[in-house]
């Protein structure tokens, strides 16, 4: 299994796709544990296909998923480090989770 990093941008469509799938069925079937970590590695994935440059530190964010908001302190690969609203604990989540929007 190739990691992440090393794939094209049409490998990780291509496995986000694949991901999904596999997530769906795991839904279905009510395997909880085994959705989580696929949803997990789908929002990994999906981060590789994200520009960090348009992710700016300092700014507040909605997230995917989440009521919450997250203010971005800085990024280091992938992974934005901050914290949630009301929440004085530094944090990472995934770049694909932050929505533009905002």
């Amino acid at each position: 299994m190739r990691l992440f990093s090393q794939m094209s941008r049409d490998e990780l469509i291509k496995e986000i796709s694949l991901l999904e799938k596999e997530l769906a069925k795991a839904e279905k079937m009510g395997r909880k544990s085994e959705a989580n970590i696929l949803r997990q590695r789908r929002n990994m994935a999906r981060s590789y296909l994200v520009d960090p440059h348009i992710i700016q530190p300092g700014a507040t964010y909605k997230v995917e998923g989440a009521e919450k908001t997250f203010q971005v302190e800085y990024l280091k690969g992938i992974m934005a480090w901050g914290k949630w609203e009301g929440s004085q604990e530094l944090v990472a989540i995934p770049i694909a989770l932050i929505q533009q929007d905002s």
